[in-house]
């Protein structure tokens, strides 16, 4: 599998059209921009900081997210585009987006695998860990004799 860039085709998926449509409108009525691609951006963004807390995965172009995370991804996005209009999620969809934290929880902890993408990126999501050096010995056992 490879890293892919959710698209608005794949929000279609979670929403329907009619609903994707009602938020889209709420938004620009109210003098925002659409709200759709801000959203995806944000959580394509947090699901990249979850891949890359864990040290030995790497991330994949800017922008990408491994196809496995697809779908908790836009259980995410669920979630966040009614929000954004001021409509409360539906119970359904927010108990599907705490399932893709948990699942995501998984990730940045190592217990749930993701495939390494094709083309990696030298973006680094996690903080860095400090090096630790020992100090040099200038005496010995023999330089401290009768001392």
């Amino acid at each position: 599998m490879a890293w892919i860039i959710p698209t608005e085709s794949d929000v279609l998926t979670v929403l329907s059209e009619t609903e994707l449509a009602a938020y889209r409108s709420a938004a620009t009525a109210s003098g925002q921009a659409d709200p759709v691609a801000p959203t995806l951006a944000q959580v394509v963004d947090l699901v990249r900081g979850y891949v890359g807390a864990y040290r030995p995965n790497t991330l994949g172009l800017p922008g990408t997210i491994p196809q496995k995370l697809l779908a908790p991804a836009l259980d995410l996005v669920a979630v966040r585009l009614p929000q954004r209009v001021g409509v409360a999620p539906k119970d359904v969809r927010l108990l599907a987006s705490g399932r893709a934290v948990r699942l995501l929880e998984q990730v940045a902890a190592g217990t749930f695998t993701i495939e390494e993408p094709e083309v990696t990126t030298a973006e680094t999501a996690s903080a860095p860990r400090p090096t630790i050096e020992g100090r040099e010995r200038r005496f010995g056992q023999c330089g401290e004799e009768g001392v």
